[in-house]
């Protein structure tokens, strides 16, 4: 099977970043949004980004629809929208009559697993997958490619086929709540939470260490500043209800709070940090009133990030082991999601010095001071 004629379903930014990115690599494609000025806006857009590259000849292989019947003919549609549970039965229910017999569905599926989709849809299980495109969908590399044990192979195939078109780099992942790169990131963000909040650093202290000893290209709390306080926090509390609540995914008191004060990150100005024009101009203020302990004791860089990188590593293994996933496509996966040198795997071995943990005074202990 071959894929040439691309559905899109949601003209948001990821909906929009996508269809440029087929455009440029010549294909056919169409973008559904339910709301008119939704979507000539993002057609705009597209037409704005494509003039400016010199290639606005493409412009006549796109079209916007808002008639689902007009997805008739394509060999996959993509879902790119996130829409509530309810929103996408409906939308599933009344796509499934217009998609022929040979038509791949590929579900948007990051933090939930491609089954809840699956729940929604009366399509053809073994033509359904999901697709986690990575931010910025653009430049990133990384798509995740989400499978059942229903998927059929031929379809597995035909859709890595494409995303290595349009040069993107696929990981096939077993269907799994955050898949690799969502999962794994909860640890990362808990951990330079919990040195957080026991005054070992503060966000730019930590952030810094980290980037300098992993060299990598941001810290968390500069990662979660860019994905939103809120949105991180509701893919926390996803994955840890998904997987039966364990303790060491625990969301974050502190990343509530500051939720809940309106410190959203880069969109809203404020989160860890004080942008103006999209830089980082300051800390934010408000921090020491909800952290205790802010910046309280001085911490060498190695610790932080052995901190930070060790329940990485532990929780790669226990993915690794429940979806018999193989330590390549976990290394790959982070390396390009994340912009790190190294996956955890390859940090565990060759800074094996650094990650060793080590006897925890009582005096290192705040609360007891």
């Amino acid at each position: 099977m071959e894929i040439q004629a691309i559905g899109i379903m949601g003209a948001n930014a990821a909906g929009c970043a996508m269809a440029e990115v087929f455009l440029k690599n010549g294909f056919q494609v169409r973008v559904y949004n339910d709301s008119k000025d939704g979507l000539d806006v993002s057609l705009a857009k597209i037409s704005w980004s494509l003039r400016q590259a010199g290639t606005d000849k493409l412009l006549a292989n796109i079209e916007g629809i808002q008639d689902l019947s007009k997805f008739a003919g394509a060999d996959i549609v993509i879902e790119a929208d996130s829409k509530s549970a309810e929103e996408r039965k409906i939308y599933f229910s009344k796509l499934r009559q217009y998609l022929g017999e040979r038509c791949v569905l590929a579900a948007g599926c990051s933090v939930h697993p491609l089954k809840e989709a699956m729940e929604y849809s009366d399509f053809p299980k073994e033509r359904t997958l999901g697709f986690h495109f990575m931010t910025p969908v653009r430049t990133n590399p990384l798509v995740e490619l989400v499978r059942t044990d229903q998927t059929g192979d031929e379809y597995i195939t035909a859709a890595a086929d494409l995303l290595r078109k349009i040069g993107k780099t696929p990981v096939i992942v077993k269907d799994n709540p955050g898949q690799i790169v969502e999962r794994l990131a909860r640890p990362f963000v808990l951990a330079a939470f919990k040195l957080l909040e026991s005054g070992r650093g503060s966000p730019h202290d930590i952030d810094g260490a980290f980037r300098e000893v992993a060299q990598a290209p941001a810290g968390p709390f500069e990662m979660v500043d860019s994905a939103g306080l809120d949105a991180d926090y509701d893919a926390s509390q996803a994955i840890y209800a998904a997987l039966g609540k364990p303790e060491r995914l625990a969301p974050s008191a502190t990343q509530l709070r500051l939720v809940q004060y309106g410190q959203l990150g880069r969109k809203a100005m404020r989160g860890f940090y004080i942008y103006e024009d999209g830089l980082i101009v300051g800390e934010n203020p408000i921090l020491p009133n909800i952290v205790k302990y802010l910046g309280l004791k001085k911490t060498p860089k190695e610790d932080i990030f052995a901190e930070i990188m060790r329940p990485v590593v532990e929780e790669a293994k226990i993915l690794a082991s429940e979806i018999m996933a193989s330590e390549y496509d976990i290394e790959t996966a982070m390396k390009l999601a994340f912009g790190w040198p190294k996956g955890p795997f390859a940090f565990s071995r060759d800074m094996a010095h650094l990650l060793e943990r080590k006897k925890t005074s009582e005096f290192d202990k705040l609360d007891t001071y």
